[in-house]
Protein backbone atom coordinates (compact mmCIF):
# COMPACT_ATOMS: atom_id res chain seq x y z
CA UNK A 1 0.00 0.00 0.00
CA UNK A 2 1.16 3.29 -0.74
CA UNK A 3 1.13 6.40 1.51
CA UNK A 4 2.69 9.94 1.27
CA UNK A 5 4.53 12.19 2.82
CA UNK A 6 5.22 15.91 2.26
CA UNK A 7 8.23 17.97 2.47
CA UNK A 8 9.59 21.60 1.69
CA UNK A 9 6.63 21.82 -0.61
CA UNK A 10 6.56 18.53 -2.23
CA UNK A 11 4.71 15.13 -1.74
CA UNK A 12 6.63 11.68 -1.88
CA UNK A 13 5.24 8.46 -2.52
CA UNK A 14 5.78 5.74 0.01
CA UNK A 15 6.27 2.33 -0.88
CA UNK A 16 4.80 -0.61 1.05
CA UNK A 17 7.89 -1.51 3.35
CA UNK A 18 9.94 1.52 2.14
CA UNK A 19 11.45 4.61 4.76
CA UNK A 20 10.68 7.87 4.69
CA UNK A 21 14.67 8.68 4.16
CA UNK A 22 14.61 6.27 0.80
CA UNK A 23 11.28 7.71 0.02
CA UNK A 24 12.65 11.17 -0.29
CA UNK A 25 15.61 10.30 -1.81
CA UNK A 26 14.35 8.45 -4.74
CA UNK A 27 11.83 11.31 -4.95
CA UNK A 28 15.08 13.52 -5.52
CA UNK A 29 14.93 15.75 -1.93
CA UNK A 30 18.17 16.92 -1.08
CA UNK A 31 18.35 15.43 2.47
CA UNK A 32 21.54 15.03 4.75
CA UNK A 33 22.04 11.01 5.52
CA UNK A 34 24.85 8.49 5.96
CA UNK A 35 24.16 5.26 8.01
CA UNK A 36 20.28 4.82 6.82
CA UNK A 37 19.90 3.46 9.87
CA UNK A 38 19.39 5.66 13.31
CA UNK A 39 23.14 5.36 14.25
CA UNK A 40 24.28 8.48 12.87
CA UNK A 41 21.39 10.66 13.52
CA UNK A 42 22.39 12.53 10.27
CA UNK A 43 18.97 12.46 9.32
CA UNK A 44 17.16 14.43 11.71
CA UNK A 45 13.80 15.71 10.16
CA UNK A 46 10.53 17.51 12.15
CA UNK A 47 7.09 16.35 12.18
CA UNK A 48 5.47 19.19 13.13
CA UNK A 49 1.95 17.47 13.59
CA UNK A 50 3.19 15.61 15.99
CA UNK A 51 3.43 12.52 14.15
CA UNK A 52 6.21 11.03 14.90
CA UNK A 53 5.93 7.45 15.42
CA UNK A 54 7.40 5.74 18.64
CA UNK A 55 10.62 3.84 16.71
CA UNK A 56 11.74 6.45 14.27
CA UNK A 57 12.54 8.46 18.23
CA UNK A 58 14.37 5.71 19.50
CA UNK A 59 17.99 7.09 20.68
CA UNK A 60 16.93 10.71 20.49
CA UNK A 61 17.55 13.38 23.38
CA UNK A 62 14.47 13.95 25.43
CA UNK A 63 14.36 17.46 23.91
CA UNK A 64 14.19 16.20 20.52
CA UNK A 65 11.26 13.53 20.68
CA UNK A 66 9.52 16.31 23.09
CA UNK A 67 9.70 18.37 19.96
CA UNK A 68 8.26 15.36 17.55
CA UNK A 69 11.72 15.40 15.64
CA UNK A 70 12.15 11.68 14.46
CA UNK A 71 14.60 9.92 12.14
CA UNK A 72 13.14 9.41 8.83
CA UNK A 73 15.97 6.65 7.87
CA UNK A 74 14.10 4.68 10.99
CA UNK A 75 10.62 5.58 10.03
CA UNK A 76 8.13 3.27 7.80
CA UNK A 77 4.83 5.44 7.55
CA UNK A 78 1.28 3.71 7.11
CA UNK A 79 -0.21 7.21 6.88
CA UNK A 80 0.28 10.68 5.15
CA UNK A 81 2.86 12.45 7.25
CA UNK A 82 4.43 15.92 7.07
CA UNK A 83 8.02 16.54 8.03
CA UNK A 84 9.73 19.90 8.12
CA UNK A 85 13.52 20.93 8.93
CA UNK A 86 14.65 20.13 12.66
CA UNK A 87 14.71 22.89 14.54
CA UNK A 88 17.69 24.79 15.72
CA UNK A 89 16.16 26.54 18.70
CA UNK A 90 15.04 23.19 20.78
CA UNK A 91 18.60 22.93 22.48
CA UNK A 92 19.22 26.22 22.06
CA UNK A 93 19.21 28.60 25.26
CA UNK A 94 20.88 32.34 26.31
CA UNK A 95 23.03 32.18 28.95
CA UNK A 96 24.25 35.76 31.14
CA UNK A 97 27.66 36.14 31.57
CA UNK A 98 28.22 36.34 35.15
CA UNK A 99 31.99 36.42 35.91
CA UNK A 100 34.91 36.73 33.40
CA UNK A 101 38.78 35.85 34.72
CA UNK A 102 41.84 35.49 32.81
CA UNK A 103 43.61 32.64 34.56
CA UNK A 104 46.84 32.98 32.78
CA UNK A 105 47.31 35.43 29.64
CA UNK A 106 46.04 32.61 27.30
CA UNK A 107 43.10 31.00 29.39
CA UNK A 108 39.85 33.01 29.84
CA UNK A 109 37.71 31.56 32.76
CA UNK A 110 34.18 32.25 32.02
CA UNK A 111 30.69 31.73 34.82
CA UNK A 112 27.71 31.86 32.82
CA UNK A 113 23.94 31.83 34.43
CA UNK A 114 21.42 29.81 31.86
CA UNK A 115 18.07 31.57 31.17
CA UNK A 116 16.22 27.90 32.29
CA UNK A 117 17.67 24.92 33.84
CA UNK A 118 20.14 23.16 32.02
CA UNK A 119 21.53 19.71 33.56
CA UNK A 120 24.35 18.77 32.96
CA UNK A 121 26.87 16.03 34.35
CA UNK A 122 30.89 17.16 34.90
CA UNK A 123 32.88 16.12 31.52
CA UNK A 124 30.16 17.31 29.22
CA UNK A 125 30.21 20.01 27.21
CA UNK A 126 27.97 23.14 25.64
CA UNK A 127 27.92 24.29 22.07
CA UNK A 128 28.47 27.75 22.22
CA UNK A 129 27.52 30.48 19.29
CA UNK A 130 28.83 34.49 18.40
CA UNK A 131 26.44 36.55 17.18
CA UNK A 132 27.77 36.52 14.01
CA UNK A 133 26.55 32.62 13.82
CA UNK A 134 29.85 31.36 14.62
CA UNK A 135 29.77 28.07 16.82
CA UNK A 136 32.50 26.39 19.14
CA UNK A 137 32.59 23.43 21.79
CA UNK A 138 33.51 24.04 25.85
CA UNK A 139 33.92 21.87 28.66
CA UNK A 140 32.25 22.26 31.77
CA UNK A 141 34.59 22.72 34.36
CA UNK A 142 32.01 22.79 37.38
CA UNK A 143 29.98 21.16 39.44
CA UNK A 144 25.68 21.80 39.34
CA UNK A 145 24.67 21.57 42.59
CA UNK A 146 27.61 22.44 44.26
CA UNK A 147 29.01 25.56 42.00
CA UNK A 148 25.28 26.69 40.14
CA UNK A 149 27.12 28.30 37.62
CA UNK A 150 28.66 26.92 34.36
CA UNK A 151 32.15 27.33 34.45
CA UNK A 152 33.89 27.27 30.94
CA UNK A 153 37.85 27.33 30.26
CA UNK A 154 38.24 29.23 26.89
CA UNK A 155 42.01 29.40 25.43
CA UNK A 156 43.09 31.64 23.19
CA UNK A 157 43.80 29.91 19.83
CA UNK A 158 46.10 31.45 17.17
CA UNK A 159 43.50 32.86 14.56
CA UNK A 160 40.73 31.60 16.36
CA UNK A 161 37.13 34.03 15.29
CA UNK A 162 35.24 32.39 18.84
CA UNK A 163 38.04 32.67 21.16
CA UNK A 164 39.21 35.60 19.92
CA UNK A 165 35.96 37.26 20.60
CA UNK A 166 35.02 36.08 23.77
CA UNK A 167 38.71 37.10 25.20
CA UNK A 168 38.42 40.47 23.82
CA UNK A 169 34.58 41.59 23.21
CA UNK A 170 32.37 39.62 25.32
CA UNK A 171 31.92 41.37 29.26
CA UNK A 172 29.99 40.40 32.43
CA UNK A 173 26.13 41.19 31.61
CA UNK A 174 25.78 40.35 27.94
CA UNK A 175 24.41 36.98 26.79
CA UNK A 176 25.66 34.39 24.87
CA UNK A 177 23.71 31.07 23.14
CA UNK A 178 24.38 27.96 24.46
CA UNK A 179 23.47 24.31 22.75
CA UNK A 180 23.73 21.31 24.88
CA UNK A 181 24.78 19.43 27.08
CA UNK A 182 26.69 16.77 25.17
CA UNK A 183 29.27 14.11 25.32
CA UNK A 184 29.60 10.88 27.69
CA UNK A 185 33.38 11.47 28.78
CA UNK A 186 31.70 11.53 32.34
CA UNK A 187 31.64 9.85 35.40
CA UNK A 188 29.83 6.70 36.02
CA UNK A 189 30.17 5.23 39.90
CA UNK A 190 28.35 1.42 38.74
CA UNK A 191 30.60 1.60 35.47
CA UNK A 192 33.95 2.85 36.58
CA UNK A 193 36.81 0.93 37.40
CA UNK A 194 38.93 0.73 40.77
CA UNK A 195 41.79 3.10 39.63
CA UNK A 196 40.91 6.50 37.70
CA UNK A 197 43.93 7.87 35.59
CA UNK A 198 43.30 11.44 33.74
CA UNK A 199 45.49 12.95 31.11
CA UNK A 200 44.65 16.71 30.32
CA UNK A 201 46.90 18.57 28.07
CA UNK A 202 46.13 22.70 28.50
CA UNK A 203 42.44 23.39 28.60
CA UNK A 204 41.36 19.69 28.63
CA UNK A 205 41.82 20.39 32.17
CA UNK A 206 38.53 21.93 32.27
CA UNK A 207 36.17 18.50 32.11
CA UNK A 208 38.95 16.47 34.21
CA UNK A 209 38.62 18.89 37.18
CA UNK A 210 34.37 18.36 37.21
CA UNK A 211 35.25 14.31 37.01
CA UNK A 212 37.97 14.61 39.66
CA UNK A 213 35.12 16.09 42.40
CA UNK A 214 32.34 14.00 41.03
CA UNK A 215 34.11 10.97 41.32
CA UNK A 216 35.75 12.08 44.88
CA UNK A 217 32.00 13.57 45.82
CA UNK A 218 30.76 9.81 45.04
CA UNK A 219 33.13 8.49 47.22
CA UNK A 220 35.30 6.68 44.88
CA UNK A 221 37.57 4.14 46.61
CA UNK A 222 40.60 3.68 44.29
CA UNK A 223 43.54 5.91 43.42
CA UNK A 224 42.44 8.72 41.28
CA UNK A 225 45.73 10.58 39.60
CA UNK A 226 45.24 13.57 37.21
CA UNK A 227 47.97 14.42 35.42
CA UNK A 228 47.69 17.95 33.49
CA UNK A 229 50.18 18.69 30.84
CA UNK A 230 50.86 22.54 29.89
CA UNK A 231 52.90 25.31 27.74
CA UNK A 232 55.39 26.63 30.87
CA UNK A 233 53.60 28.75 32.85
CA UNK A 234 50.05 27.70 32.54
CA UNK A 235 49.36 24.95 34.65
CA UNK A 236 46.43 26.89 35.51
CA UNK A 237 44.29 25.73 38.79
CA UNK A 238 47.29 24.49 40.42
CA UNK A 239 46.21 25.98 43.42
CA UNK A 240 42.51 24.09 43.72
CA UNK A 241 43.94 20.85 42.90
CA UNK A 242 46.61 20.74 45.20
CA UNK A 243 44.07 21.64 48.00
CA UNK A 244 42.22 19.02 46.70
CA UNK A 245 45.24 16.75 46.91
CA UNK A 246 45.95 17.43 50.20
CA UNK A 247 42.03 16.85 51.30
CA UNK A 248 41.82 13.36 49.65
CA UNK A 249 44.55 10.77 50.33
CA UNK A 250 43.39 9.25 47.33
CA UNK A 251 43.99 11.87 44.51
CA UNK A 252 46.77 12.95 43.44
CA UNK A 253 48.27 16.06 40.90
CA UNK A 254 51.03 16.06 38.39
CA UNK A 255 52.28 18.35 36.43
CA UNK A 256 53.73 17.44 33.37
CA UNK A 257 54.92 19.00 29.83
CA UNK A 258 53.52 18.20 26.54
CA UNK A 259 56.31 15.94 25.81
CA UNK A 260 56.26 13.58 29.07
CA UNK A 261 52.82 13.41 30.02
CA UNK A 262 52.31 9.76 28.28
CA UNK A 263 55.68 8.44 29.22
CA UNK A 264 54.49 9.51 32.27
CA UNK A 265 51.48 8.09 32.54
CA UNK A 266 51.83 4.52 30.88
CA UNK A 267 55.30 4.02 32.09
CA UNK A 268 53.75 3.86 35.74
CA UNK A 269 50.58 2.72 34.64
CA UNK A 270 49.58 -0.32 37.55
CA UNK A 271 47.20 -2.68 36.63
CA UNK A 272 45.48 -1.60 33.45
CA UNK A 273 42.70 -3.62 33.14
CA UNK A 274 41.21 -2.09 36.59
CA UNK A 275 41.58 1.30 35.27
CA UNK A 276 39.20 3.61 34.12
CA UNK A 277 40.93 5.65 31.38
CA UNK A 278 39.60 9.68 30.86
CA UNK A 279 41.45 12.38 27.83
CA UNK A 280 40.72 15.37 27.23
CA UNK A 281 42.47 18.25 25.64
CA UNK A 282 44.27 18.45 21.97
CA UNK A 283 43.29 15.92 19.52
CA UNK A 284 47.06 14.77 19.23
CA UNK A 285 47.75 13.34 22.50
CA UNK A 286 44.12 12.11 23.03
CA UNK A 287 44.39 9.76 19.77
CA UNK A 288 48.10 8.65 20.85
CA UNK A 289 46.74 8.07 24.09
CA UNK A 290 44.60 5.79 22.73
CA UNK A 291 46.79 3.55 21.18
CA UNK A 292 48.70 3.08 23.91
CA UNK A 293 46.03 2.24 26.18
CA UNK A 294 44.70 -0.41 23.88
CA UNK A 295 48.65 -1.10 23.79
CA UNK A 296 48.69 -1.69 27.25
CA UNK A 297 45.68 -3.85 27.80
CA UNK A 298 43.18 -0.87 28.98
CA UNK A 299 39.53 -2.56 27.87
CA UNK A 300 38.02 -0.09 25.38
CA UNK A 301 35.18 0.59 27.39
CA UNK A 302 37.30 1.68 30.30
CA UNK A 303 38.19 4.67 27.76
CA UNK A 304 36.37 7.82 28.05
CA UNK A 305 37.89 10.31 26.03
CA UNK A 306 36.97 14.20 24.72
CA UNK A 307 39.19 15.34 22.05
CA UNK A 308 39.14 19.56 21.52
CA UNK A 309 39.22 18.92 17.53
CA UNK A 310 40.08 22.24 15.60
CA UNK A 311 37.07 24.20 13.55
CA UNK A 312 38.81 23.30 10.31
CA UNK A 313 38.27 19.72 8.90
CA UNK A 314 40.30 17.25 9.44
CA UNK A 315 43.31 16.86 6.99
CA UNK A 316 43.82 12.90 7.13
CA UNK A 317 47.22 11.33 8.09
CA UNK A 318 46.37 7.54 7.27
CA UNK A 319 48.90 7.35 4.76
CA UNK A 320 52.06 8.89 6.90
CA UNK A 321 50.71 6.47 9.95
CA UNK A 322 50.82 3.30 7.31
CA UNK A 323 54.45 4.49 6.38
CA UNK A 324 55.32 4.48 9.72
CA UNK A 325 53.72 1.27 11.14
CA UNK A 326 56.28 -1.77 10.53
CA UNK A 327 55.21 -5.17 9.31
CA UNK A 328 54.49 -7.64 11.89
CA UNK A 329 56.15 -11.30 11.26
CA UNK A 330 55.32 -12.62 14.73
CA UNK A 331 51.28 -11.90 13.95
CA UNK A 332 51.77 -13.01 10.12
CA UNK A 333 53.05 -16.36 11.38
CA UNK A 334 50.17 -16.63 14.01
CA UNK A 335 47.88 -15.84 11.12
CA UNK A 336 49.03 -19.16 9.34
CA UNK A 337 50.51 -16.30 6.62
CA UNK A 338 47.03 -15.34 5.11
CA UNK A 339 44.80 -18.10 5.97
CA UNK A 340 44.33 -17.48 9.55
CA UNK A 341 43.23 -13.73 8.40
CA UNK A 342 40.90 -14.75 6.01
CA UNK A 343 39.23 -17.14 8.12
CA UNK A 344 38.81 -14.02 11.24
CA UNK A 345 37.64 -11.73 8.12
CA UNK A 346 35.15 -14.34 7.29
CA UNK A 347 33.39 -15.20 10.49
CA UNK A 348 33.77 -10.89 11.24
CA UNK A 349 31.97 -10.29 7.95
CA UNK A 350 29.05 -12.92 8.64
CA UNK A 351 28.24 -11.15 11.71
CA UNK A 352 28.92 -7.83 10.41
CA UNK A 353 26.31 -8.01 7.24
CA UNK A 354 23.33 -9.71 9.47
CA UNK A 355 24.00 -6.66 12.50
CA UNK A 356 21.20 -4.07 12.35
CA UNK A 357 24.18 -1.01 13.09
CA UNK A 358 26.76 -2.15 10.84
CA UNK A 359 25.18 -3.47 7.55
CA UNK A 360 24.11 0.02 6.49
CA UNK A 361 27.41 0.94 5.96
CA UNK A 362 27.53 -2.10 3.16
CA UNK A 363 25.02 -0.84 1.06
CA UNK A 364 25.70 -1.73 -2.57
CA UNK A 365 28.80 -3.87 -1.36
CA UNK A 366 28.81 -7.53 -1.32
CA UNK A 367 30.02 -9.59 1.66
CA UNK A 368 33.14 -11.13 -0.49
CA UNK A 369 34.46 -7.95 -2.18
CA UNK A 370 34.04 -6.26 1.65
CA UNK A 371 36.16 -9.20 2.54
CA UNK A 372 38.85 -9.22 0.04
CA UNK A 373 39.73 -5.58 -0.16
CA UNK A 374 40.00 -5.57 3.91
CA UNK A 375 42.51 -8.90 3.49
CA UNK A 376 44.47 -7.28 0.64
CA UNK A 377 44.84 -4.48 3.23
CA UNK A 378 46.01 -6.15 6.04
CA UNK A 379 48.18 -8.53 4.26
CA UNK A 380 50.51 -5.64 2.94
CA UNK A 381 50.20 -4.09 6.89
CA UNK A 382 51.39 -7.33 8.32
CA UNK A 383 53.58 -8.87 5.64
CA UNK A 384 54.72 -6.20 3.54
CA UNK A 385 54.85 -8.89 1.04
CA UNK A 386 52.38 -6.56 -1.63
CA UNK A 387 51.57 -3.40 -2.42
CA UNK A 388 47.72 -2.52 -1.55
CA UNK A 389 46.65 -0.23 -3.90
CA UNK A 390 42.86 0.21 -2.81
CA UNK A 391 41.30 3.31 -0.39
CA UNK A 392 43.20 4.53 2.59
CA UNK A 393 40.97 4.04 5.39
CA UNK A 394 39.99 8.29 5.10
CA UNK A 395 38.91 7.38 2.05
CA UNK A 396 37.69 3.96 2.35
CA UNK A 397 35.00 5.48 5.11
CA UNK A 398 35.00 9.46 3.91
CA UNK A 399 31.16 9.42 3.21
CA UNK A 400 30.54 7.33 6.45
CA UNK A 401 28.84 9.47 9.57
CA UNK A 402 30.76 7.02 12.61
CA UNK A 403 30.51 7.91 16.11
CA UNK A 404 32.81 6.84 18.84
CA UNK A 405 30.41 4.73 20.08
CA UNK A 406 29.70 3.13 16.64
CA UNK A 407 33.25 2.41 15.94
CA UNK A 408 34.17 0.71 19.57
CA UNK A 409 30.57 -1.38 18.88
CA UNK A 410 32.43 -2.07 15.81
CA UNK A 411 35.88 -3.31 17.77
CA UNK A 412 34.25 -5.28 19.83
CA UNK A 413 32.30 -7.52 17.54
CA UNK A 414 35.73 -7.81 15.50
CA UNK A 415 37.75 -8.41 19.26
CA UNK A 416 35.37 -11.20 20.22
CA UNK A 417 36.13 -13.04 16.83
CA UNK A 418 39.84 -12.80 16.94
CA UNK A 419 39.26 -14.25 20.54
CA UNK A 420 37.12 -16.67 19.58
CA UNK A 421 40.37 -17.86 16.75
CA UNK A 422 42.70 -18.55 19.60
CA UNK A 423 44.61 -15.44 18.73
CA UNK A 424 47.77 -14.45 21.62
CA UNK A 425 46.91 -12.02 24.18
CA UNK A 426 49.82 -9.77 23.31
CA UNK A 427 49.31 -10.22 19.37
CA UNK A 428 45.64 -9.14 19.84
CA UNK A 429 46.21 -5.98 21.68
CA UNK A 430 48.90 -4.97 18.69
CA UNK A 431 45.89 -6.02 16.14
CA UNK A 432 43.36 -3.96 17.87
CA UNK A 433 45.90 -0.79 18.52
CA UNK A 434 47.08 -0.79 14.24
CA UNK A 435 43.00 -0.46 14.53
CA UNK A 436 42.93 2.55 17.08
CA UNK A 437 45.51 4.39 15.47
CA UNK A 438 42.85 5.19 12.27
CA UNK A 439 40.10 5.94 14.65
CA UNK A 440 40.55 10.09 13.90
CA UNK A 441 40.15 9.26 10.25
CA UNK A 442 37.31 7.12 10.31
CA UNK A 443 34.71 8.99 13.37
CA UNK A 444 33.30 12.34 12.15
CA UNK A 445 29.78 14.24 12.53
CA UNK A 446 29.34 14.89 9.05
CA UNK A 447 30.33 13.22 5.60
CA UNK A 448 33.26 14.25 3.84
CA UNK A 449 34.15 13.92 0.16
CA UNK A 450 37.03 11.22 -1.44
CA UNK A 451 40.84 13.04 -0.76
CA UNK A 452 42.26 13.07 -4.59
CA UNK A 453 45.87 14.13 -5.29
CA UNK A 454 45.55 16.32 -1.98
CA UNK A 455 42.18 18.01 -3.22
CA UNK A 456 38.83 17.03 -1.28
CA UNK A 457 36.41 15.74 -4.20
CA UNK A 458 32.89 16.26 -2.59
CA UNK A 459 29.77 14.68 -4.30
CA UNK A 460 26.51 16.21 -2.64
CA UNK A 461 22.66 16.02 -4.23
CA UNK A 462 21.63 14.77 -7.69
CA UNK A 463 22.90 15.28 -11.11
CA UNK A 464 20.62 14.66 -14.55
CA UNK A 465 22.12 11.95 -15.98
CA UNK A 466 21.16 10.78 -20.41
CA UNK A 467 20.49 7.33 -20.67
CA UNK A 468 22.37 5.52 -23.46
CA UNK A 469 20.93 1.76 -22.79
CA UNK A 470 18.14 0.53 -21.10
CA UNK A 471 19.12 0.31 -17.33
CA UNK A 472 16.61 -0.31 -14.27
CA UNK A 473 15.66 2.74 -11.51
CA UNK A 474 17.09 1.88 -8.02
CA UNK A 475 14.25 3.19 -6.10
CA UNK A 476 10.80 1.45 -8.16
CA UNK A 477 12.71 -1.32 -9.89
CA UNK A 478 10.98 -0.29 -13.18
CA UNK A 479 12.49 -0.24 -16.35
CA UNK A 480 14.83 3.22 -17.45
CA UNK A 481 14.62 3.01 -21.42
CA UNK A 482 17.81 4.11 -23.91
CA UNK A 483 17.64 7.66 -24.73
CA UNK A 484 15.51 9.20 -21.49
CA UNK A 485 16.82 11.30 -18.64
CA UNK A 486 17.23 10.00 -15.12
CA UNK A 487 18.45 11.43 -11.68
CA UNK A 488 21.70 9.96 -9.86
CA UNK A 489 22.04 10.53 -6.58
CA UNK A 490 26.16 11.97 -6.82
CA UNK A 491 27.49 10.07 -3.64
CA UNK A 492 25.70 6.72 -3.58
CA UNK A 493 25.17 6.17 -7.33
CA UNK A 494 21.68 5.08 -7.42
CA UNK A 495 19.76 5.70 -10.51
CA UNK A 496 16.00 6.76 -10.70
CA UNK A 497 13.26 7.32 -13.08
CA UNK A 498 10.98 10.23 -13.71
CA UNK A 499 8.31 8.01 -11.85
CA UNK A 500 10.29 8.39 -8.45
CA UNK A 501 10.23 11.82 -8.44
CA UNK A 502 8.25 13.55 -5.95
CA UNK A 503 5.31 15.97 -7.19
CA UNK A 504 5.36 19.86 -5.98
CA UNK A 505 1.70 20.85 -3.83
CA UNK A 506 -0.86 21.86 -6.78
Amino acid sequence: MTTHLTYRGATYAVQDGESALDALIRGGADVAFSCRRGSCQTCVLRAPQGDAPPEAQRHLRPELIQTHHLLPCVCYPTRPLHLDEPDPAVMRMEALVVERQLLTPRVLRLLLETERLMPWTPGQYVQLTTPDGLTRPYSIASLQDEDYYLELHVARAEGGAVSSWLHDHLTEGMCVQLQGPFGACTYDAAAAAPRLLLLASGTGLAPLIGIARDALRAGHGGPIHLLHAARDGEHYRRDQLRALARQHASFTYTEASRHDLLDLAFDRLQQPEHTSLFLAGHPDMVYDARVRAVLAGIPRAQLLADPFEPAHPLWPQDREKLDATPTDPELWEALGRGPGLRAILQDFYDLAFADPRLAPFFHNVTQERAIDKQYEFLFDVFSGEIEFFGLKPFNAHHWMVISDDLFDYREDLFEGVVRAHGLPEHLLRRWMAFHERFRREIVKTHARGLILNGVEQLHQGFSEEHIDFDMVCDGCAEEIPAGSTARMHQRTGQLFCARCAAQPHP
